[in-house]
């Protein structure tokens, strides 16, 4: 508040005090109201006075009377009293006026500096003490509005502190712990454990959340009055302005549903491959039992070649199905390691390759040492899909490079072409499953394929304790990169 805004009443039974005391305030550019008894301050005080400069004796009431009606009436409780006496100056009179509630005491005579210090200090705590108010009434409506937000969602809410004790949980989370639920508001990480040992993985993860300020995800299976249910969860730490920690929000998504629809999926995809390979390999056999046998004219020749590349290629969608299958279900997909070049697996995979597109230049450079122990029946496979992958989606004149280089830690692999880039927003689902590239193909009238052949190449590369990475821009051009460690 500026000094110059502030209604100071100035209460003094000697006129040429009150006189003296209202000609220095009115010169700071106070406005001032004068009194000369106690009953006419607190007829005079409104909410709009903001210091009242108050004589210890007055020929009606006391001025400590006075100071303890304002600061025990709401409507002036507010109000700012300074005692300025000359006749109540010893310690003792100056220790019973704060206690009765002023805000400040000088003795007369006091200089003029001195007084006008004295009220901007006491107008400066004043304006300071109402934007803290502010402040605190600001941070209550928030925290009523985060309350209420949590409380109104559908999904299973959390909040913790920054030692881990739950400051709000909605009903929602109650619900999905049917009778069991642990979640009380105060109740700490070590408490909830104890209660509910299903949820120590859990609250290990708030724990790194709290202890690390990183994004926590994962999933776990609750119990429940009917029966497990499985939970994806979000740990998403706050952070101060010094990257402190300052609470944690868990939510929760069950999942059971989706869950055992795709499990559904996966077994039945995994029977489909199965039973589809049967009459595959009849209608393959006797394809080239007819191409062996010879006698055929052109136009049966053409067909019967038709017939095995189609069939070779439901052959590798149903090699794709299966795989998916195992990866999903048997807890990734198995390899069988012994010693081998990987360079040469890659040389191979090339080669074929380059066979199949004779109108492609692939060009590709190795160095190093490929010599370790991988399944290189798996990498040809991932490797293979990688350099399809970007045959497929480059100009037809332009180069696929490929390359290898084996250090002593790691054997790191990399494809890659120009063409249209994959789109920022797909870059983190690339190796996803029941993925399409969204790219133009070289190719218009090629197969879109099942979208399985980058997420098995990840799921391969992961088997070898590897990882499989895409970067991809217009400038750049786009490059998948393997990473195998020896």
């Amino acid at each position: 508040m500026p000094p110059t805004s502030a209604l100071i009443l100035n209460v003094n039974d000697d006129a040429a005090s009150r006189y003296v005391t209202s000609r220095v305030l009115g010169l700071a550019g106070f406005r001032v109201l004068d009194a000369a008894s106690g009953m006419e301050a607190l007829a005079l005080v409104t909410e709009e006075t903001d210091l009242v400069i108050l004589d210890v004796r007055l020929p009606d009431i006391s001025g400590l009377e006075v100071c303890r009606r304002l600061k025990e009436t709401p409507r002036t409780q507010g109000v700012l009293v300074l005692h300025l006496s000359a006749q109540a100056v010893g310690p003792g009179d100056r220790a019973q006026g704060l206690e009765h509630g002023a805000d400040g005491y000088l003795v007369a005579p006091v200089d003029p500096e001195e007084l006008v210090a004295q009220v901007h200090a006491l107008l400066r705590l004043r304006q300071a003490e109402r934007e803290v108010k502010e402040l605190a009434r600001e941070v209550a409506h928030q925290r009523r509005l985060l309350e209420l937000a949590i409380s109104c969602a559908a999904d299973p809410i959390a909040l913790y502190d920054e030692t881990g004790r739950v400051l709000s949980a909605n009903q929602s989370l109650y619900a999905s712990r049917g009778s069991h639920a642990v979640h009380a508001p105060g109740r700490t990480l070590d408490e909830m454990q104890a209660a509910d040992g299903a949820l120590t993985p859990y609250l290990e993860q708030v724990r790194v959340a709290l202890r690390t300020g990183q994004v926590q995800r994962g999933t776990m299976v609750l119990g429940s009055d009917r029966g497990p249910r499985y939970f994806d969860y979000v740990l998403s730490p706050a952070l101060g302005a010094g990257g402190e920690v300052l609470a944690v929000m868990s939510s929760l998504r069950d999942v059971t549903e989706s869950r055992s629809a795709e499990e559904f999926r996966e077994q039945f995809i995994g029977m489909l491959g199965h039973d589809l390979r049967n009459p595959l390999n009849a209608l393959s056999m006797s394809a080239q039992q007819l191409r062996r046998k010879g006698g055929l004219d052109e136009r049966q020749g053409m067909l019967t070649e038709r017939i095995l590349t189609s069939a070779e290629r439901m052959d590798r969608m149903i090699r794709q199905l299966l795989d998916f299958a195992r990866s999903r279900l048997g807890g990734g997909i198995p390899v069988v390691r012994s010693s081998c070049d990987v360079f040469e697996v890659v040389r191979r995979t090339v080669d074929e390759l380059r066979a199949s597109h004779p109108g492609r230049v692939v060009q590709l450079e190795s160095k190093g040492d490929g010599l370790g122990r991988w399944d290189s029946d798996r990498l040809e496979q991932a490797v293979g899909n990688l350099v399809a992958n970007a045959l497929k989606y480059s100009p037809p004149e332009s180069t696929v490079w490929v390359g290898a280089e084996g250090s002593e830690r790691e054997v790191v692999l990399r494809v890659h072409n120009r063409g249209t880039p994959i789109p920022a927003e797909d870059l983190p689902h690339v190796f996803g499953a029941w993925r399409r590239g969204r790219r133009a193909a070289s190719d218009a009238g090629a197969p879109s394929g099942l979208g399985l052949g980058l997420y098995i190449t990840r799921q391969i590369v992961r088997a070898h304790d590897g990882d499989a990475q895409v970067a991809s821009s217009a400038t750049e051009g786009t490059t998948f990169l393997i990473r195998l460690p020896r």
